[in-house]
């Protein structure tokens, strides 16, 4: 074999080689069966009231723990920048100065075609090919607050994800393929709250919200916590006589 052919069947196999190891490109596109909603869709309250967060991640109808962390991240940032509501940070704030619940469940319908890693017909690399994976979502949100629950469910939306020499149809938004999640729940949540608007089943929301401090259990804290370093009496607290310290003789 000459040098030059040698050299030419190095050069082939270095690029099998890469190409067998080498990561698809991959982009991203919402259905475009569902219409976008914006932010300036929604009608912000004059006063949002401070509601608790509580989200279940699905897989095909099974709860997926590890899918609750990035679903609540993202969705306490969706709803904060509606201006509808206003989600407690579950480290900081107790439980008595939130005034309802805001509850999410997200069911991740995946797509059971997309382990395959090569196609029957030409049993060439999946990004050699190209295809399209798609994850169907569908959702339910309950809203929570002075004693009332209004509820949004079956909303849907799915995730299109083109990997490898997939054309993308023009005139379709595109993003990373790591972008996707927060963009797919922000317009399943946004369509949430505007259909719940539209019905006029969140007028009473601001209204019927339970006070920020119910029962006045904060405030009474407070006036013991300050009655009890003024040196004054507070009910439930013994009261002990003022300690005096004398120096003795050295």
């Amino acid at each position: 074999m000459s040098l030059r052919n040698r050299a030419a069947l190095a050069t082939l196999a270095t690029s099998l080689a890469l190409a067998g190891c080498a990561s698809p490109t991959t982009t991203s596109f919402l259905g475009a069966s569902f219409p976008k909603v914006e932010y300036s869709d929604v009608r912000k309250s004059a006063k949002p009231p401070r509601l608790k967060l509580v989200v279940e991640f699905q897989r095909n109808g099974e709860h997926f723990p590890k899918g609750d962390v990035p679903l609540r991240d993202y969705a306490a940032a969706i709803l904060n920048d509606t201006g509808v509501i206003s989600i407690s940070d579950v480290i900081t704030e107790s439980e008595e100065r939130e005034q309802g619940e805001v509850r999410i469940v997200l069911n991740n319908i995946a797509d059971s075609s997309t382990v395959a890693a090569e196609t029957s017909a030409s049993r060439l690399p999946l990004w050699m090919v190209g295809k399209t994976i798609t994850d169907a979502y569908e959702m339910s949100l309950f809203i929570t607050a002075g004693g009332k629950t209004v509820s949004q469910t079956g909303i849907q939306q799915a995730i299109h994800t083109a990997i490898g020499n997939m054309v993308v149809p023009a005139g379709i938004e595109t993003f990373p393929h790591d972008k996707a999640f927060g963009k797919m729940l922000e317009q399943m949540l946004l369509k949430a709250l505007v259909d719940l608007q539209n019905g006029g089943e969140l007028a009473w929301l601001g209204r019927a919200s339970a006070p920020a401090d119910p029962a006045g259990k904060w405030t009474e804290r407070i006036r013991r916590a300050r009655a009890a370093a003024a040196g004054g009496p507070v009910q439930g607290f013994p009261r002990f006589p003022p300690v005096v310290f004398v120096a003795g003789p050295r």
